[in-house]
């Protein structure tokens, strides 16, 4: 559970909302995936480590995942709050999985 601690760092950080923070996820993807594509074409880091980003944004989108469905179940027993929400954490933790995997994918191809 949250303390009133976290959650003050949380709505600082402008994550206070379910929207805000699924907004957050898909942002830091974007800004993750354009970083490789810099250092992918310039050749400025090594293949390993290229091949390790998208390993790390595919468990970032599994974390992600998990913590939607947990926080968002949560919600809904305590605060009556819709399973829209939750479903829409799911689908966007679910998309960013795939597009991480695809990604992965493609580089594993490419290196090889």
């Amino acid at each position: 559970m949250a303390g009133e601690k976290e959650m003050q760092v949380f709505r600082a950080l402008g994550l206070g909302s379910t929207r805000r923070s699924i907004l957050m996820l898909v942002l830091v993807w974007i800004l993750n995936v354009a970083w490789l594509g810099v250092n992918y074409f310039w050749s400025l880091v090594p293949v390993s480590v290229l091949v390790a980003i998208p390993v790390l944004l595919l468990l970032y989108a599994l974390v992600a995942l998990v913590a939607y469905v947990y926080w968002g179940v949560k919600g809904v027993r305590e605060q009556d709050e819709p399973y829209a929400n939750v479903m829409v954490g799911v689908i966007v933790a679910i998309t960013l999985i795939y597009l991480s995997y695809t990604l992965l994918d493609a580089l594993l191809s490419v290196s090889k």
